[in-house]
Formats: C-alpha cells, sequence, structure tokens
C-alpha cells in the first residue's frame, strides 16, 4: 500500500509534482529515507540535493529510470536527466540504500521471479506514486501475478481516512477495493 521502495532516485516526476503535498511532502519522505540508515545529516542533505548515489553504484539506475518504466501519462511534461553522482563515502558508510533488502526496487529481474502473488496500491498525489507503478511493472515483467491498484483522486495514506473523526470515502473506497482483493486472493 502506496509502498517506499527505493531510495536512489528522490526526484521522479511523483516527487516534484507531489513536492509540498500534506501527508507526505518531499523533505519528509528523503528524512524517513536517511533516518531509516543513519542519524548523520550528511546524508539526509545529500538524499535532499538528489547526490547521494555513487558512480560505482550507476548500474543501479537501470531499475529506477523512470523514462523508460513509467507510463506515458505519469511522465507529463518532466524529462529525464542522467543523475548527479555523489561521494562514494556516504555509500561505504551507509550502504543500506543501495540493497534491496531496504529498496526492493533495487532487486534484479532474478531476484523478483517467483515472488508471491502481489497487491499493489498506488495513489496519483504521492510522492512514492512512481515508487509502486515501476515496481508493479517490473513484478509483471518478471512473471509475478500482480493487481496494481491505482486511485488517480487519492493521496498518500487516504486509506487511514476511516478512523477517528476525518472519515473520507476515498478512504473507505480503498479499503473495501483491497479487502476485496484479499477474500478473492488469500
Amino acid at each position: 500500500l502506496y509502498p517506499a521502495l527505493q531510495a536512489l532516485d528522490l526526484n521522479l516526476p511523483s516527487y516534484r509534482e507531489n513536492e509540498n503535498k500534506p501527508i507526505l511532502p518531499r523533505l519528509l519522505m528523503v528524512k524517513f529515507w536517511s533516518e531509516y540508515f543513519t542519524s548523520d545529516s550528511s546524508l539526509r542533505e545529500a538524499m535532499a540535493s538528489n547526490r547521494h548515489v555513487p558512480v560505482e553504484s550507476s548500474h543501479l539506475f537501470q531499475f529506477v529510470n523512470w523514462s523508460n518504466l513509467l507510463p506515458e501519462e505519469l511522465k507529463k511534461d518532466y524529462v529525464y536527466t542522467s543523475p548527479t553522482y555523489g561521494s562514494s563515502e556516504l555509500a561505504e558508510k551507509y550502504p543500506g540504500f543501495l540493497d534491496p533488502r531496504a529498496a526492493p526496487l533495487l532487486a534484479s529481474d532474478a531476484q523478483l521471479r517467483g515472488l508471491p502473488l502481489t497487491y499493489v496500491l498506488t495513489c496519483e498525489h504521492d510522492v512514492l506514486r512512481d515508487d509502486g507503478v515501476m515496481y508493479a511493472g517490473r513484478l509483471q515483467a518478471a512473471g509475478v501475478p500482480v493487481t496494481h491498484d491505482h486511485a488517480k483522486d487519492a493521496f498518500h495514506g487516504a486509506m487511514m481516512f476511516v478512523l477517528g473523526p476525518t472519515k473520507l470515502a476515498v478512504g473507505y473506497r480503498l479499503l473495501n477495493r483491497y479487502l476485496e482483493w484479499l477474500n478473492e486472493n488469500l
């Protein structure tokens, strides 16, 4: 559900388009990613400027190259630019952001093959939208049965708005679709 799947490219179209949206703005996601690996602010600063991946890890960009992995309607008017590489020092100190165990979108096609039936929910108004879209596409290409539910009228965390004082119809709709999928597939 609105998965965070990579910390390699934090300038995907969804990150730029939803940079200042409520619930999960870009800089908060950058903070979450960097603090998952360390409290060292130098990683957060490098991630914020998208200059944290060393050139020797450039082969991983094939797994997050949105110019090849996103459908045209999500690319909008954004133009793909090659990555700006950072120092090797951060990756040596905090290699987790390059590890598929923390960032599943970095897994090779061979590693994706054989994964179980998968449900991916993405929301249009979410910095993580493109991660989920690319992952669903890569899983399908690897032969994994995938249901990709894309909510064009929703935002990150919309499903949680079925509890408490703020109840939203979109939250109920997403929750019901997910529960229906679970009932049909598990």
